[in-house]
């Protein structure tokens, strides 16, 4: 008779994902969803007034949100990001407070003649470095409240959902202006490429390819423990059960086929990477079915790479030139840095301080009042203590991610948080996705649900053992053997069923 060796109890995860959460938390929920839903649209909220909107949004969800169901590693991430806001303040008070360097000639020599006084690390912006205090707040307050709602796997679905249709949707309403030049569905025209309302290409190109790496997490988790048990691939998606599964497979297809449309060199190339060492790496255990998946993942790129336009291979063909002006402009930043590598030059100063630094080489046909690196960025307006700081803040992020990788398998959403923290990370290193606070909030929900995954405890796997019912025939003829020789009768054949 089979045989289950099931644990006394269930798992722990169940302890946390089973409660009933009150109306409050609810509220918390969707005012956060709301947040990700509105905040691509104003131009990918680079105003002070959208990041003072969203300021205001988050921490109200921050204080109706439930915290009871916390994992116990919350609070060391908690007191990481509190380390991390208090050097931003520091750094900020101390930038307002002392002498630095004084902005450029012209300006003295106008402050000079109207009888004013500019403050010495902001350019002609006064107080800068306090008012930038508003970013790495609402960043705070983002990831908070993700860790907060991802301890729930179903508020964790939910936030995931509603980012892959709300990038499904601005993506078609995108790709419909771009095919009819409709200029009021999208204001910002970089050479006919799909910008779905971010003020940049690249941007979008980020934002498609973190829904799209979201996608590829849910549909990956549960198919690859599929293939390990046996069952085969294309049974998989024609089970009226997973009809999740092939409506996200459809979203991931249609994001892939948006994302060279931004003609975005690097969100393109980095998404598609991520994608495709994921299902190397997470379908192991089928050969044929990784060379299926992979094969239909650059045919289809294939396929719109050749029916983009032409635009996009022209692009591909400037890249030299865009490339050696970056360059100047990390060197200049770099040196910069080096002759202040405490302070800095302000935070939030970039686009006056950087032209002191500007080298003759770029010209005055390139826009750089974004450094296009934000690890650069920050170490030359906040100083080298500040970007260590935070940089050993992602540094340990990270290792969480991957540890709850190993731990929780199953848990689609630990996946697809490290693999748009690498997106993320990766693409803002040369370029400023994660300086657009539209993105930033997304990537920050993204990554947070999944940190607050990999804190849970470790899943229970339940094995099923199948104990044959059949008694060995040799065993059985010797016990016999040995009753008879002593007389004594033998015992009762067990009853099997």
């Amino acid at each position: 008779m089979p045989n289950d060796n099931t644990p006394s109890r269930p798992p722990a995860t169940a302890q946390h994902d089973g409660r009933k959460r009150g109306i409050v938390d609810g509220i918390a929920l969707w005012l956060f969803i709301i947040v990700l839903l509105l905040c691509p649209l104003p131009d990918g909220s680079v105003g002070p007034m959208w990041v003072t909107v969203w300021v205001t949004v988050s921490c109200a969800v921050v204080l109706l949100v439930s915290y009871r169901d916390l994992p116990r590693g919350a609070a060391w991430m908690f007191g990481g990001l509190f380390a991390v806001l208090a050097g931003y303040g520091l750094v900020a008070y101390l930038q307002s407070v002392s002498p630095g360097p004084l902005p450029l000639p012209i300006w003295v020599e106008t402050a000079a003649m109207l009888g004013n006084q500019i403050a010495p690390l902001s350019g002609s912006i006064r107080d800068a470095p306090l008012f930038f205090l508003g970013r790495p707040l609402l960043a705070a307050l983002v990831l908070t409240a993700a860790i907060a709602l991802g301890a729930d796997r179903r508020h964790a679905s939910r936030i995931s959902w509603a980012l892959i249709i709300t990038a499904c949707l601005y993506g078609t309403i995108g790709a419909i202006a771009l095919v009819f030049s409709l200029t009021a569905l999208r204001p910002f025209d970089q050479e006919g490429s799909l910008t779905a309302f971010f003020i940049s290409r690249n941007t979008t190109a980020t934002y498609l390819g973190t829904a799209l790496l979201v996608t590829v997490s849910l549909i990956v988790v549960p198919v690859r423990a599929r293939l390990r048990e046996g069952a085969p691939l294309n049974g998989i998606f024609s089970d009226p059960a997973n009809r999740k599964l092939l409506i996200l497979t459809g979203a991931a297809l249609f994001l892939l086929i948006l994302l060279p449309l931004t003609k975005s060199r690097a969100g393109l190339m980095l998404t598609l990477l991520l994608v495709l060492g994921t299902v190397a790496l997470s379908l192991r255990g089928s050969i044929r079915s990784r060379m299926v998946v992979a094969l239909a993942v650059l045919g289809v790129f294939a396929l719109v790479y050749s029916l983009s336009g032409e635009a996009w291979r022209m692009r591909q063909a400037s890249v030299g030139l865009d490339t050696l002006g970056r360059l100047d402009a990390y060197r200049a930043q770099l040196t910069a840095i080096g002759e202040h590598p405490l302070l800095g030059l302000g935070l939030g100063s970039f686009a006056d301080t950087f032209q002191r630094y500007r080298p003759p080489a770029l010209g005055i046909a390139g826009v750089f009042d974004i450094g296009h690196s934000t690890p650069l960025e920050l170490a030359f307006e906040g100083g080298l203590p500040l970007a260590m700081l935070v940089g050993a803040f992602v540094i340990g992020c990270g290792a969480v991610l991957v540890r709850g990788l190993k731990r929780r398998p199953r848990d689609p959403y630990i996946l697809s948080g490290l693999l748009v923290g690498l997106l993320g990370l990766a693409h803002s290193s040369f370029d400023f996705s994660l300086q657009i606070p539209g993105y930033l909030i997304i990537y920050l929900a993204v990554v947070g649900i999944g940190l607050s995954r990999a804190l849970m405890p470790e899943e229970t796997v339940v094995v099923r053992r199948r104990v044959r019912a059949e008694p060995d025939a040799t065993k059985a003829t010797a016990l016999l053997s040995a009753f008879r020789g002593t007389g004594s009768s033998p015992p009762p054949a067990p009853h099997m069923d």
